[in-house]
């Protein structure tokens, strides 16, 4: 919370906020902020992306590259990042391979205590944000399946489970990203992506601009002209 701060700006302020689309529009919506005329500026759900070229396949050096950005993208900061990758899109013909490829490298993923040398991902920012972000969860189930992680249980080093804020990465999956929206639509703030299948470029470059305001989105490919 921020107290009464924003019930004493002017028109000579300038108010800056990134976060959830729904907190935005509450903040936006300030009495003061509307009578002053006061500028605000939003940066709200950034449903980025990452895209895998159909000419990557595993033992290519860009494959490794593609699987170890999605882990640094989802644990770095606990996935709390307005960059953090949240929609992964694939060839549909390698979404077996690619999923059990991420799941095994976030299985090396140690969570816990920052301080102990063993633990590379620490806890959401408090029980409420994990709360939310577990919501927000609930929602993409509805059109996706959890091929990794757990929202009820995860282990830690050095810490209290139940006292810390802690929460597995978890990846999803939703076979149908044209039909079932939410993934495009949802953001939980979290260590949090959802895989979905393309069948060609055409529908990867369609499916990307469903993140609307989206931030990043990248393209991982040996090929010029795929990337072009």
């Amino acid at each position: 919370g921020a107290g009464d701060l924003l019930d004493h700006v002017t028109s000579q302020d300038v108010v800056t906020f990134t976060g959830s689309a729904s907190t935005g529009l509450m903040l936006k919506s300030t009495p003061k902020i509307l009578s002053e005329s006061v500028p605000f500026n939003m940066e709200a759900d950034s449903l980025n992306c990452i895209v895998i070229g159909e000419d990557v396949v595993p033992g290519m050096p860009e494959w490794d590259i593609f699987i170890k950005e999605i882990r640094k993208e989802m644990t770095l900061k606990a996935g709390q990042r307005c960059t953090g990758i949240r929609r992964i899109f694939v060839p549909d013909n390698k979404m077996e391979e690619v999923w059990k490829a991420i799941a095994s490298s976030l299985s090396q993923t140690t969570i816990g205590n920052p301080l102990n040398e063993k633990v590379r991902m620490g806890s959401l920012a408090g029980q409420t944000q994990r709360n939310e972000v577990k919501d927000q969860v609930q929602k993409l189930l509805a059109s996706s399946q959890i091929v990794y992680g757990s929202l009820d249980s995860v282990e830690v080093i050095d810490a209290d489970a139940t006292k810390g804020a802690f929460m597995s990465p978890v990846l999803l999956m939703n076979d149908k990203p044209f039909t079932a929206t939410a993934a495009h639509e949802v953001e939980a703030f979290g260590p949090v992506s959802t895989i979905m299948p393309y069948k060609n470029i055409d529908e990867a470059i369609t499916l990307s601009k469903l993140g609307k305001g989206s931030l990043v989105t990248t393209i991982v490919t040996a090929d010029y002209k795929i990337a072009k």
